[in-house]
């Protein structure tokens, strides 16, 4: 079985019983999709050893098997619903790994006002936006945002959505307070995304990985359409329509911000494993 398969594999949960099941088939939307089979990975190692395993299955022929990412479940448009494997990062993948107070200049919102980014936090995908919030304003930080769902959200929904909330036309989206993201990749490897310079970038779509081969498609595809691509972004204060292309290079900033194919994109790039965020003053 499959179950029994993946058990062997991971050091996290599986189970399948149907009151799971009936659980995991619905989201905060109107949509139901019923899967196989919820994992609850104990790390980005079972994860990797996951997505290794499923591919091999496929290529053996098994080509409905799929992984779906999963945080709280509080997407209003169905992403983390599949038929297959659901996997869920709120049992273990919890916790706040650390919170900085840096000075990091100044950032401009889409509608033009600034502010001091004054912080950052590194947090696991699975962390409720409720309990990552208590860790940094401790150091009188905040992550500002957060969604109308905040009690309740997980954070890595919240970058796999694009979250954005109440704070959103002063401070931007999560797009705009993401500083770099760990993700694994379809080729079952874990990656640091975050953003580099053209040099950086010229060195990097020469190395021999998934990684780089996304990155050198996607900067291919921009310099042939750079005018076209930026025309066409949204004029918009939130978008959770993913694939954030208009905004991973800037011709006059030169800065390749590689986050930017994930945010919002539903799991659908890549699978979140940790997030580090931009701070920043907590509002008195």
């Amino acid at each position: 079985m499959l179950k029994d398969e993946i058990k062997r594999i991971i050091k996290g949960d599986v189970e399948d019983a149907s009151s799971v099941l009936d659980k995991y088939s619905h989201d905060y939307s109107i949509f139901e999709m019923r899967p196989e089979l919820i994992v609850y990975p104990k790390d980005s190692a079972d994860i990797k050893a996951l997505v290794k395993f499923l591919n091999a299955k496929r290529d053996e022929g098994y080509i409905y098997l799929s992984v779906t990412a999963r945080a709280a479940g509080t997407d209003m448009a169905g992403g983390p619903l599949g038929e297959s494997i659901i996997l869920d990062t709120t049992r273990y993948m919890r916790g706040v790994t650390g919170v900085r107070q840096e000075k990091l200049g100044k950032q401009k919102s889409h509608d033009g006002m600034n502010f001091d980014i004054a912080g950052t936090a590194t947090v696991l995908p699975g962390t409720y936006y409720r309990d990552f919030e208590k860790e940094t304003l401790k150091q009188g930080l905040i992550m500002p945002c957060f969604p109308a769902s905040r009690e309740i959200c997980a954070v890595g929904g919240m970058v796999a959505n694009n979250g954005a909330g109440e704070k959103s036309l002063k401070y931007g989206q999560n797009k705009d307070f993401v500083k770099s993201l760990k993700v694994i990749l379809d080729d079952g490897e874990e990656y640091l995304v975050e953003p580099i310079s053209k040099q950086e970038l010229e060195a990097k779509i020469l190395e021999d990985n998934r990684l780089a081969e996304i990155y050198r498609k996607t900067w291919n595809l921009i310099k042939r359409n750079y005018d076209d691509i930026k025309s066409a972004k949204p004029k918009t204060t939130k978008n959770s329509s993913g694939y954030l292309l208009w905004d991973v290079w800037d011709n006059s900033t030169e800065i390749f911000d590689g986050t930017k194919l994930f945010i919002g994109a539903q799991g659908t790039t890549g699978i979140i494993t940790e997030i580090t965020y931009k701070l920043v003053a907590e509002e008195k």
